[in-house]
């Protein structure tokens, strides 16, 4: 888990416990419905800031990042709620797991930069809680003396502002790490669209970032051999396998998928190189896909055409 998502695992942290403490201090002043309304808006929300970040972290593990997403969602809802009674802890407990669920089953779905963008607004829904407990804490009649209570509003604002973009910094420079580290690796972040071919073999090199392969279609020749490289740029583990019985394997991975006769499969864990040299016997367009659940439904898919 990188730095951004223990700042936002903190924001959230954070943002419970002035919660909870506001809550506390003018519990006296909400009616019973009041209460739940506040718990259940802030336990929904927190549930799905950390579902779509968890979502997202833990791609391929679905039942993980649910679990663990729904528990911060009902812990929120719950220490909310228990400000204003059992009715509201169980709004709030509600709201988390449903929020946790729905946001883990959409992080999942997403790429990583979509995702920033989804966590930063559920954060500033979770955020805006306590605008709901100051709107809903003043009372109906009370009239507007100056225009000096604009300021308060807007102060917060502008200091949350403050807050998430120095968040969103934050997750950039993290990504800016991660490239640093694999290029001190030998392994390049950007996308290569070049194949290199000598007399001896064709070496095929396709990177995995943001759920998608470098390569969608790949022209190799009958009878020659093929080196195929999978650099993994990503935090989950990724594969490649070619369903087919027409080839001769040279040399295999470290992964050898139950040493199936019947399909190539190269498997690179998060961050990691792994090579496979082999020879396609007959002409033909063979299909190739990840076989981790998800992956191919998100378009982790393409096709090898043997001339």
């Amino acid at each position: 888990m990188g730095n951004y998502e223990l700042f936002i695992l903190g924001s959230l942290g954070l943002l419970t416990f002035v919660v909870v403490t506001l809550a506390i201090i003018w519990k006296k002043t909400f009616r019973s419905m009041q209460g739940m309304m506040i718990s259940m808006f802030f336990g929904m929300n927190v549930g799905l800031t950390a579902g779509v970040l968890l979502g997202v972290a833990y791609q391929g593990n679905l039942y993980f990042s649910t679990i663990l997403s729904m528990a911060i969602g009902v812990l929120a809802g719950a220490l909310c709620g228990i400000c204003f009674g059992t009715l509201s802890v169980l709004e709030g407990v509600m709201a988390g797991l449903m929020g946790g669920m729905m946001g883990a089953m959409l992080g999942e779905m997403i790429n990583v930069h979509e995702s920033i963008n989804l966590i930063q607004i559920f954060l500033f829904l979770s955020i805006s809680t306590i605008f709901v407990i100051i709107i809903l804490k003043t009372p109906q009649k009370t009239k507007i003396k100056n225009k000096k209570w604009l300021l308060k509003p807007l102060l917060l604002s502008f200091l949350i502002a403050v807050y998430m973009i120095a968040g969103n910094s934050l997750a950039e420079e993290n990504g800016k790490l991660v490239n640093s580290e694999l290029q001190q690796n030998g392994h390049s972040p950007t996308i290569n669209h070049t194949e290199e071919f000598n007399k001896k073999s064709q070496v095929i090199a396709i990177e995995t970032a943001e759920m998608k392969y470098s390569k969608n279609e790949i022209i190799v020749e009958k009878n020659k051999p093929v080196t195929l490289a999978l650099t993994n740029l990503d935090k989950v583990e990724h594969d490649i396998e070619i369903r087919t019985s027409s080839f001769s394997m040279i040399k295999g991975s470290n992964h050898n998928h139950r040493g199936n006769k019947d399909m190539l499969h190269l498997h690179a864990a998060p961050e990691k190189m792994e090579t496979l040299t082999f020879t396609l016997t007959e002409s033909g367009i063979y299909e190739f896909y990840c076989t981790i659940p998800g992956h191919e439904e998100l378009g982790m898919i393409g096709r090898f055409i043997v001339a």
